[in-house]
């Protein structure tokens, strides 16, 4: 019998400069705890928590649901909605630019990632995965498509109408 619920992490909840902090607070934790300190034991979980909090997205193929939340310790919160139907996945490919600030200067920096979406039938889009590599996002797609039986159209080629 086919696995009905499907469920995937689409993002981090915290951003890699919180996460590198959790690491950096649980390893102070740790030292302190060794020279006695009991009030360490409060900061410990930190990186546990940063590190393992996710954006996830959960499909229900027998109660025809879908839920878009947050996964912390084995649990999503988030709202449970109904599932019209799914159209299709889709990947694309975006450019983004970041800029870096500081008091002498200012630097913009581009780059490029795939962005896997699904497309669901009452025309809400769901973002569900970002890779720097197109073969990467196309092998998950391709596994999420499997899994829901939808079909996976490659848009990351097509030029933008002006």
């Amino acid at each position: 019998m086919a696995a009905t619920r499907h469920s995937y992490n689409t993002g981090h909840y915290f951003s890699a400069s919180a996460r590198a902090f959790g690491w950096i607070t649980t390893a102070l934790s740790v030292t302190m705890i060794i020279n006695g300190s009991l009030a360490a034991y409060a900061f410990l979980p930190t990186a546990i928590i940063t590190q393992f909090t996710h954006y996830r997205t959960e499909f229900d193929l027998a109660q025809m649901t879908y839920r878009e939340g947050v996964r912390f310790a084995g649990i999503t919160f988030g709202k449970m909605l109904p599932l019209a139907g799914i159209d299709f996945l889709f990947l694309k490919r975006n450019n983004y630019k970041q800029v870096s600030e500081s008091r002498a200067s200012m630097s913009t920096f581009q780059f490029e990632r795939y962005d896997g979406y699904i497309k669901l039938s009452d025309n809400v889009k769901l973002h569900l995965l970002q890779r720097k590599t197109k073969e990467q996002a196309m092998q998950e797609m391709q596994q999420v498509a499997q899994d829901l039986q939808a079909e996976l159209r490659d848009l990351t080629d097509m030029k933008l109408q002006s």
